[in-house]
């Protein structure tokens, strides 16, 4: 059924308005709000720390990376949740924007975890020799502003760094493009519409993110969540 509904809905990555605004654009940072509030409704904090409690349970998290990280909130949320799991934590946010304020951070500081912010392009930033590994690198619906051809080193530049990568991205189907055309009843700015509609145009499906990660020495699950997201994790077995 998931190979037939990708055929169906074929993936389209195209550019996202706010990738085009500058983080002090008001319309950024009105588009922030908006991606706060339809993250709480699509239960992203909880999807993604289920997946993070699924990879902790083989993998100690004392230091983890957040690619795509824009204000902070999301790792701000798992650091107050799981603070006592996961004690004394250095979190690396890393964006190509900065938009991480000082409140956020004081607040990451708060639960004992270490914050590091790291502004850069994660594509010139994989290409980098690497000088840190993470016990965890996650993301939030960020991988899927990449295309395939985009996908594959970048996938294999994170195996090298990380013991275990997990992501929750948007859902390829009919059923999230459907969805992602009502954000506007939820208050969402023009920017927010736009974006939702292309995100799940650019979403995943099946075992998609599967097929692009290396094969070798890795645990991975795919799977559906929520009504509208798709994650996918790998931890290292090696």
């Amino acid at each position: 059924m998931a190979r037939a509904m990708s055929f169906d809905l074929p993936r389209r990555v195209e550019p996202e308005l706010l990738d085009l605004l500058e983080a002090a654009d008001p319309r950024a940072k009105r588009t922030r709000g908006d991606l706060r509030r339809i993250n709480r409704i699509l239960a992203a904090l909880a999807i993604v720390r289920d997946g993070l409690d699924r990879i902790a349970t083989t993998t100690p998290l004392s230091t983890i990376l957040e690619l795509g990280a824009g204000d902070g909130s999301l790792m701000l949320r798992v650091a107050k949740q799981r603070k006592s799991n996961w004690p004394n934590v250095a979190v690396t946010l890393l964006d190509r924007q900065q938009s991480v304020d000082a409140l956020t951070l004081a607040g990451i500081r708060a639960t004992g975890w270490r914050p590091d912010v790291v502004t850069a392009d994660v594509v010139d930033w994989i290409a980098a020799p690497a000088t840190s590994r993470w016990d965890l690198v996650v993301a939030n619906l960020f991988v899927h502003h990449f295309t395939d051809e985009q996908l594959a080193p970048l996938l294999a530049g994170l195996a090298s760094r990380a013991r275990a990568f997990f992501c929750c991205e948007p859902r390829r189907s009919r059923f999230a493009l459907t969805g992602s055309r009502l954000v506007g009843l939820l208050g969402a700015g023009p920017v927010a519409r736009f974006d939702a509609v292309t995100s799940v145009r650019a979403g995943f499906t099946g075992t998609e993110l599967t097929a692009l990660w290396p094969a070798t020495g890795w645990r991975t699950s795919e799977y559906d969540a929520g009504l509208f997201s798709h994650c996918f994790g790998a931890v290292r077995v090696e």
